[in-house]
C-alpha cells in the first residue's frame, strides 16, 4: 500500500510541475558507489607568486603588477579581489591586501591595507587554502578546516552566530577528514577523503540537498567523488571514474537538462564530458577538464565565460568544447572569468576583462595567452604561483 501511496504522490507532483521541472525530475541521477578521493587532490609545485593587478581599495599608487615579496615557495593561493592568502610549503599561511572584515586574519575588522604579506598566526600545518569572496578556508593537514573572514555564518558553518567578521582563525565545526573545497559566496563545500560531499549555508536552490537548514551536512546522492566546485546557484563534481554529476539551480543550465529551470537537491549526470578529471565553478557557469586535455563549459555565458565567441548574456545546458586551447592540465574559474594552464605552463584565460588584466582589458569570449615571466603552477583571482623555467 505504502508503494502505491508514493506512485500517486509522484504522479500528483509532476503533473503539477512545468516542462522544466520534470526534465530536472527525469535526469538521469548520479551512479552511488565507487572509490572516492581517498587521497588529497595533487596541489601546485611550489613557485613564486606573481600579479598583475593592485588590490580593489589599495591606496592609490599601490604596486600592480609584481612579483608578491617573500612568495617564493607558495603551494596553493587564493584571491578573493580585496584580499589573497596563500599556502606556502612548510605549511605556514601569509595574507596580504585589504583587510574586509577581518579577511586578513590578524585579529583586526578594521579596513586597513598591507601591501606585503604577513603569517596569519595559529594555522598549521597547512595544506590548501580556498576562498568565497572575503571569507577563507585552509585544509590543513590532518583532514580539518580553519576559516575566518567577512562571513560568520560560513565560518561557523551555518551556524546563526550573529554576522561580524570573524578576524582570528577558527575550526570549522564538523569539519572533518576534507580533502579539497568548493566554497560558494551564500555556502560552501568539502570533499572529504571518502569520496563524498559535504555543505553547509544558505539552500536557496537545494544546494545542500532536498532538507531544509544551514548547517553542515552530508549532500545525499553523491559518492565516489575526486573534486567539486560552487558555480552559482548549482554544484558540480567529479567522481572517480571521469563522470560529472550538478545539483541544485538549473536556471542556467548548470544541471545540463534542457529545458532550462527547476532545480533539485539530488545530483544528476551531466551529459557530455567523459573521462573529467577537474571541475571549476564561476557566477552561474561550470568547467570540466578531461584526461585529454579539453576543456568543457556550460552555464552562463555572459561576458564570454563560455568561451564560445559570444559575449552576450547567454546560456546554455549542453557541455560544449573550449576551442582554440593546446592541451591543457589544470583548471580555475573566478566570477566570469575561466582560466586554464597548459602542459607547458601557459596561462590563458577568457571571459571579463575583470581579471585577465592588460592582455585582455575590456574581456574577451575567446581563449588568449596571457604573458607571465615563467610556467603558471596554479591560479586565483589575480594572483599565479609561476613556477621555475626549465
Amino acid at each position: 500500500m505504502r508503494g502505491v501511496v508514493f506512485g500517486v504522490a509522484v504522479v500528483l507532483v509532476v503533473a503539477g510541475c512545468g516542462k522544466a521541472d520534470r526534465a530536472v525530475l527525469g535526469a538521469p541521477r548520479c551512479p552511488d558507489g565507487g572509490r572516492g578521493a581517498r587521497t588529497a587532490p595533487a596541489v601546485a609545485r611550489p613557485g613564486a607568486v606573481w600579479t598583475w593587478a593592485a588590490h580593489f581599495g589599495a591606496p592609490a599608487g599601490a604596486e600592480g603588477r609584481r612579483a608578491v615579496p617573500g612568495w617564493s615557495d607558495v603551494v596553493s593561493v587564493a584571491d578573493s579581489g580585496y584580499t589573497t592568502v596563500a599556502v606556502r610549503a612548510d605549511g605556514t599561511v601569509w595574507s596580504y591586501g585589504v583587510n574586509v572584515d577581518g579577511s586578513l586574519g590578524h585579529g583586526v575588522r578594521e579596513r586597513g591595507y598591507e601591501a606585503e604579506p604577513r603569517q596569519v598566526a595559529g594555522i598549521g600545518p597547512a595544506r590548501a587554502v580556498h576562498n568565497s569572496g572575503s571569507t577563507f578556508y585552509v585544509v590543513l593537514r590532518d583532514g580539518g578546516v580553519v576559516a575566518w573572514g567577512a562571513d560568520r555564518f560560513l565560518v561557523q558553518a551555518g551556524r546563526r552566530q550573529g554576522y561580524a567578521g570573524v578576524s582570528v582563525p577558527q575550526r570549522v565545526p564538523g569539519a572533518r577528514n576534507v580533502v579539497a573545497m568548493g566554497p560558494g559566496l551564500l555556502n560552501s563545500f568539502a570533499l572529504r577523503a571518502d569520496g563524498r560531499v559535504v555543505g553547509w549555508g544558505v539552500n536557496l536552490t537545494d544546494v545542500l540537498g532536498d532538507t531544509d537548514g544551514t548547517r553542515l551536512r552530508t549532500v545525499d546522492g553523491v559518492s565516489g567523488a575526486v573534486g567539486v566546485a560552487s558555480a552559482g546557484e548549482a554544484v558540480v563534481a567529479v567522481r572517480a571514474d571521469g563522470r560529472v554529476c550538478a545539483w541544485g539551480g538549473n536556471a542556467h543550465g548548470l544541471l545540463g537538462v534542457e529545458p532550462r529551470g527547476g532545480q533539485t537537491g539530488r545530483p544528476v549526470r551531466v551529459p557530455g564530458p567523459t573521462h573529467a578529471v577537474q571541475v571549476a565553478g564561476g557566477d552561474d557557469v561550470a568547467y570540466a577538464l578531461d584526461r585529454d586535455g579539453a576543456v568543457w563549459a556550460w552555464g552562463r555565458g555572459a561576458s564570454g565565460a563560455l568561451g564560445d565567441g559570444d559575449a552576450s548574456d547567454h546560456a546554455s545546458a549542453r557541455p560544449a568544447r573550449v576551442a582554440g586551447l593546446p592541451r591543457i592540465k589544470r583548471i580555475a574559474a573566478y566570477q566570469l572569468t575561466a582560466y586554464a594552464i597548459d602542459t607547458e605552463g601557459g596561462l590563458w584565460g577568457w571571459g571579463s576583462g575583470l581579471a585577465l588584466g592588460p592582455n585582455a582589458p575590456g574581456g574577451t569570449a575567446v581563449p588568449v595567452r596571457i604573458p607571465l615571466p615563467g610556467p603558471a603552477e596554479d591560479v586565483s583571482g589575480r594572483h599565479v604561483i609561476v613556477g621555475a623555467r626549465g
